[in-house]
């Protein structure tokens, strides 16, 4: 009797020691999306947004390409130093107060006034807005860089500074009294950037222009409102201009490599650490915590797709929860879920709908001149709009800090 316990007892004890070492297997939905990734991808738009700061004579997508090839040398090779391009050769980056966001207060007032100097921007600048321009002309981008935190971002504030001096431009025309000529150039303006935004596959790109579309629709009306002028409609997103599909598979495929990189790394819980791989095993399990987040991104997928009103009725009725995995196998790989998860992408994919209700307020307000009694707002159907500091405002599920559900109409 005692061996036959002693030996239920040892194969106890391996089964529990082989349990604490076994993974799940990567699930269909996991392989699906890391299938997604495009391996040999390359993008000539890429390279020159990459390098469009490279100095006047020099040619962007090359020095794109030689800066990227630093990058890919540095990613296999951690002793390789990269030198980068050189502060002092780089074309200035606009600065100042033009410059602000429209957000703040007083920045708008001060775009509209006469204390921007437009013609001297317009000249020291004039390579940065002609290298804007063929940026813009692309109809392809990939961002080729591997996807992780720690990626080099393309230098996006040269595009939405050059960006911003057509807008000064546009305001420029409309204070010599050339009002239909700045309103057309802002509508030319914005559906060029609208075509970029759509290109963009990772989540800053695809922000950065849309707050440069926001702030387009809102420098318009301030013109319309003012002139007292009607404006042509202009449609909402479509799906694809909406889309996550190919920026939430960068971001699964960054998570992914990070929790294979951690894994049985013998620094696991300490710098200089020298943790034998089984013990990290014992509380992380890469699949396990790669398999629970995958909903979470095919969800920021499935959000984007929705109707501002749909969007509103899922956020207010389910909310986000948070994904999560066995405490008891994988205590570490919950703990990392909960930092990384927090609230999902949900604060992204709102921000595209909101900017449908800014452009719903624009419609509404300057191509079917409805009063505020009259509106309708995307998210909820008929509502006044709340008035605020010279904007209208629709109400929303989630925050809106950066006021794109608003539409100023006057400063």
């Amino acid at each position: 009797m005692m061996k036959k316990t002693l030996f239920i007892l040892i194969v106890v004890i391996v089964f529990s020691g082989w349990m604490t070492q076994v993974d799940d297997d990567l699930s269909e939905e996991a392989v699906s999306l890391l299938e997604r990734i495009d391996p040999d991808a390359t993008s000539e738009a890429y390279f020159y947004l990459y390098g469009i700061f490279a100095r006047d004579g020099e040619n962007p997508a090359e020095v794109g390409k030689s800066l990227f090839a630093e990058y890919q040398t540095s990613v296999s090779d951690d002793s390789y130093h990269v030198d980068g391009y050189p502060k002092t050769k780089k074309l200035p980056l606009p600065e100042g107060a033009a410059f602000c966001q429209l957000q703040e207060a007083g920045c708008l007032e001060y775009l509209f006034s006469h204390a921007v100097n437009v013609e001297r921007l317009l000249s020291e600048h004039r390579v940065l807005l002609s290298r804007s321009q063929a940026f813009l002309e692309f109809d392809e981008y990939k961002t080729l860089a591997k996807p992780s935190p720690e990626e080099p971002l393309p230098p996006y504030r040269y595009i939405t500074a050059a960006e911003r001096i057509k807008v000064l431009d546009a305001i420029s025309a409309y204070n010599r009294g050339n009002a239909r000529k700045a309103i057309d150039s802002l509508m030319l303006q914005f559906t060029t950037l609208r075509k970029a935004q759509a290109l963009q596959d990772n989540i800053t790109g695809k922000i950065t222009f849309l707050m440069s579309l926001s702030d387009i629709i809102d420098v318009t009306s301030v013109i319309l409102s003012r002139e007292g002028l009607e404006a042509d409609r202009i449609p909402g997103f479509t799906p694809s201009e909406k889309s996550f599909d190919t920026a939430i598979v960068r971001e699964f495929k960054a998570h992914y490599d990070l929790f294979k990189g951690v894994d049985k790394h013998p620094e696991f819980f300490r710098t200089g650490g020298n943790v034998p791989g089984w013990y990290t095993r014992i509380f992380f399990k890469p699949n396990m915590t790669i398999n629970a987040i995958t909903s979470m991104h095919y969800r920021t997928e499935r959000l984007a797709k929705l109707s501002p009103s749909a969007f509103a009725s899922e956020i207010e009725t389910l909310g986000f929860v948070p994904p999560s995995t066995s405490t008891l196998r994988n205590h570490i790989g919950n703990v990392l879920i909960n930092v990384l998860s927090g609230s999902g992408y949900d604060k992204y994919v709102a921000r595209f709908h909101d900017v449908d209700a800014k452009l719903a307020l624009f419609n509404q307000r300057h191509h079917l001149t409805l009063e505020p009694g009259d509106m309708k707002n995307p998210y909820y159907g008929d509502e006044v709009p709340r008035e605020n500091d010279g904007s209208y405002c629709f109400s929303g599920p989630l925050n809106d800090e950066s006021a794109l559900r608003c539409l100023r109409v006057n400063i």
